[in-house]
């Protein structure tokens, strides 16, 4: 019985840990639908583009052409995502799962910003979930996921 315990604290701090210990809204999910192709996290600003691209690009001039070109949502300041953002979301799917916000290829490869400032097609792979590792794996080609940060301002 003790160890059931401590297995769900622990499980439950690191769900606070790979979350960022950011509270959730009250709804219980950080990620909501909104309806015209994009999900918005309601906790970093991030939105999300939800169906990539179809097309799996073979350069990093491809993929950012594509990127700025999009218009998901109304929207025109599209950017690849960072290699923490996209671990970021994969975590927070992971754990929290997502019921509001479907997003189809997760296991995919994509285009990113690594953690040196390179753009790179990769996929991360889950190392261990017990600590939230994901390994970055290099590939070739990859799809777009698309992401924007919502900046707002305070009105008087």
């Amino acid at each position: 019985m003790a160890t059931a315990k401590i297995f769900t604290i622990f499980f439950l701090a690191a769900a606070l840990f790979l979350t960022g210990a950011r509270s959730v809204p009250a709804s219980g999910t950080r990620l909501e639908n909104l309806g015209n192709g994009t999900c918005q996290d309601r906790v970093t600003g991030r939105m999300w583009q939800i169906t990539p691209s179809r097309q799996r690009f073979s350069s990093k001039e491809k993929a950012r052409k594509y990127v700025k070109s999009l218009t998901t949502g109304g929207h025109h300041d599209w950017r690849l995502p960072t290699e923490d953002e996209l671990t970021d979301l994969l975590g927070l799917i992971a754990i929290q799962g997502n019921d509001d916000c479907k997003f189809p290829r997760l296991d995919k490869v994509f285009w990113l910003v690594d953690s040196h400032q390179k753009t790179i097609p990769a996929r991360l792979e889950m190392g261990c979930f017990c600590r939230g590792d994901f390994d970055l794996v290099q590939r070739h080609r990859g799809q777009v996921r698309g992401v924007r940060t919502i900046t707002t301002t305070k009105r008087k």
